[in-house]
């Protein structure tokens, strides 16, 4: 197939930035690829136009395409206003407006809307929506160490601190500096530089220390420092870093927001934690921090039921689509 793939320019981070690297470099191995770049790129003919980010989108771009149009979404944030803990919210409600006005006029110019995990699935309204596995990661170059070879290190990935919550993790910290009087937290991600200085005011006379963005490289060799990642999102979709982290030999810690439970079974392969219970938190943290037979067993069940969504099988999978969407709309 000829694919004209719509998608973040330059280096990228974890999360969507995954998942854009391993897509790419998969297609390419099995088709005629190229990134969009401009509108003389529109004059081309193409099988099908991929976009692996509906937020990166623009309209007139989607209604410019002459071949069928497949898109990724990778949150449900959208579909209705999700309040939380944050400085600027009256901000977000209002964004979030603004962009469901702008999804509803994308949705109908989408051939295939490619979804990840069940709980997003079923946040969507779209007549051709597509299940596709969680996401498959090329985990070669991720480095765990053993489990006493580690830090009493508590790992925390992702920008957008709030919606991460940090401050439910912050909240527990002292907790577990009580039991464990060594540990420390490291947060990697960036955010707004109000969040930043607010999240270092919380975290003041704590054991944290903040690092800004890490190149995904970087960040698959810190993964082996750390005993637990921990991540109460106030929202999430599926958590691509709880699966790396895994993968590393870092036990995950998650909420109980959104998909979380689809990609974490609670005491099989880490665990899940009701938003607000600190102390739960606190417990569990602990738990993963001193006892390195649970972290094992966390750690092995978890890369078990990860090793099959392979970056192979997803891509078979976005395959299948294409042709779906492909003949769907030569019929039409």
């Amino acid at each position: 197939m000829k694919i004209l793939v719509i998608t973040q320019q330059g280096a990228t981070q974890t999360g969507g930035g995954t998942y854009q690297a391993n897509v790419l470099q998969e297609l390419q191995k099995r088709h005629t690829v190229k990134i969009y770049e401009g509108p003389a790129d529109l004059e081309q003919q193409w099988d099908v136009a991929h976009c692996l980010n509906f937020k990166q989108l623009p309209l007139d771009l989607a209604r410019r395409l002459r071949c069928p149009l497949v898109v990724d979404s990778h949150d449900y944030y959208w579909v209705r206003y999700f309040h939380f803990f944050c400085l600027d919210f009256p901000v977000r409600f209002l964004l979030q407006k603004l962009r469901k006005f702008k999804y509803r006029k994308l949705l109908p110019l989408i051939d295939g809307l490619v979804l990840h995990g069940q709980y997003v699935f079923d946040q969507y309204d779209h007549p051709h929506k597509y299940l596709n596995f969680y996401y498959g990661l090329d985990y070669s170059t991720i480095e765990g160490r053993p489990w006493g070879e580690r830090e009493n290190l508590i790992l925390f990935v992702g920008g957008d601190y709030f919606r991460k919550g940090i401050h439910r993790l912050l909240l527990a910290l002292p907790m577990v500096v009580k039991q464990i009087p060594d540990v420390r937290l490291l947060v990697v991600g960036n955010d707004y530089w109000y969040v930043k200085l607010f999240a270092r005011f919380l975290a003041r006379g704590l054991p944290v220390e903040f690092i800004y963005g890490m190149p995904r490289e970087q960040l698959y060799r810190t993964y082996g420092k750390a005993k637990v990642f921990v991540m109460p999102s106030e929202i999430e979709a599926i958590p691509l870093v709880s699966s790396e982290a895994t993968m590393a030999g870092v036990p995950p810690i998650l909420s109980d927001a959104g998909g979380n439970a689809e990609i974490v079974h609670d005491g099989q392969t880490g665990f899940i934690v009701p938003l607000g219970e600190s102390e739960t938190l606190a417990d569990r943290i602990t738990q993963c921090l001193t006892d390195a037979e649970l972290s094992a067993r966390l750690v092995q069940n978890g890369q078990q039921y990860l090793g099959q969504f392979t970056v192979e099988k997803m891509v078979d999978n976005l395959e299948g689509i294409y042709r779906d969407v492909l003949s769907r709309t030569e019929q039409a």
